[in-house]
This record gives C-alpha cells, sequence and structure tokens, in this order.
C-alpha cells in the first residue's frame, strides 16, 4: 500500500516558490495602490469645493477653504505658507477675509495628504479659494478667483488637476505628468 500526500521538502519548496512569486508581484501592487490614492485625493478635493459652493449659496455667505495651518493649535487655521498637501479647511468666512477665526464655524477638516504626493495651486488659489452667496468663486477683494491645483505622486505617470471656472464649478482631469509639471 503506497501512502498519498506531500512531504515536507515538497511543501516548503512550493511555499519558497511563492513567496518569491509574491515579492516579484509586491511593487506593482504598491504603485497601483498609491494611484488609487491619488485619484481618491483629488476626489476629495472637488467634493470639498463642491461643499464650500453649495453651503455659500445655503447660508447667503462666504465660505472658504484655505490651507490647512500644519502644526496643531487650538482648533484648526489657515496656515501662513506652506501647500495644500497639509491638508485644507473648510469654513464659513463671517468677515470675508479669507482666514479662519475662533469664532467661524468649521464644516469640514482634511488631514494632510500621504507623503508621497504634492498638491498646489497656481497663483490665484495658492492659500484659499473662497465663494460667495451667489456661489462664485471670489477673491477677498471681490474679483473672481479661478485657478488650478495640481496633484502629483511620486514614480506616478499622470497628474489630476482641479481646475475652477470663472464661475467657481470645480471639474476634474488626468492629464499626462510633463517634466515641468508643477509638482
Amino acid at each position: 500500500m503506497r501512502n498519498r500526500g506531500f512531504t515536507l521538502l515538497e511543501v516548503l519548496v512550493v511555499l519558497a516558490l511563492l513567496a518569491v512569486l509574491l515579492s516579484l508581484a509586491a511593487p506593482s501592487f504598491i504603485g497601483l495602490r498609491q494611484k488609487h490614492q491619488m485619484q481618491s485625493q483629488a476626489e476629495q478635493l472637488q467634493a470639498s469645493l463642491l461643499l464650500a459652493r453649495s453651503e455659500a449659496l445655503r447660508r447667503q455667505q462666504r465660505v472658504t477653504l484655505c490651507v490647512r495651518e500644519s502644526s496643531p493649535g487650538e482648533g484648526p487655521h489657515c496656515a501662513s505658507a506652506g501647500t495644500w498637501a497639509q491638508g485644507w479647511v473648510v469654513f464659513v468666512d463671517g468677515n470675508d477675509n479669507g482666514r479662519r477665526e475662533a469664532s467661524e464655524t468649521v464644516l469640514q477638516l482634511h488631514n494632510a495628504l500621504p507623503g508621497f504626493l504634492t498638491l498646489q495651486g497656481n497663483a490665484t488659489v495658492d492659500s484659499y479659494i473662497s465663494y460667495g452667496p451667489q456661489g462664485r468663486s471670489q477673491s477677498t477683494s471681490g474679483a473672481f478667483q479661478a485657478g488650478t491645483l495640481t496633484l502629483c505622486g511620486a514614480g506616478q505617470a499622470h497628474v489630476w488637476r482641479v481646475v475652477i471656472n470663472a464661475v467657481g464649478k470645480p471639474r476634474l482631469e488626468k492629464a499626462e505628468r510633463q517634466d515641468s509639471a508643477k509638482c
């Protein structure tokens, strides 16, 4: 009578081969995961902009997104320097100055982005984006505020852009990464 089954040596060889194959596949899974994280962060930024716009219309007063201060303090505040990768704050801007005061209501907080991502705005939207009572994006001086926020990931072939048009509507676009891309 012959026993059927695997010897311990055969099982160990198969497990070693599986370990080698999985270690070869792991880097591609990391890149895929980062690609999806990047898209998710771009969608979250767009959702925050849409929230600010709709709340400005609903409340009939200015609502602002600003770059979140990176150091913890007494509640969330707008940073005087830094990039959108530090996170952002959506708040009701009662005094129309584009900066959050302690008495102003926070509508949403977004934490800092994962370390492999960078998010920067062009000159018109580098530190804040504000929506007036009519739902239009406008600077604190009252001028229309249009601009582009660019989200880049280390080792990624594409960038995501959140483009805000002259009336304040944000849209997402995926683009090939150029060497000159602002990242």
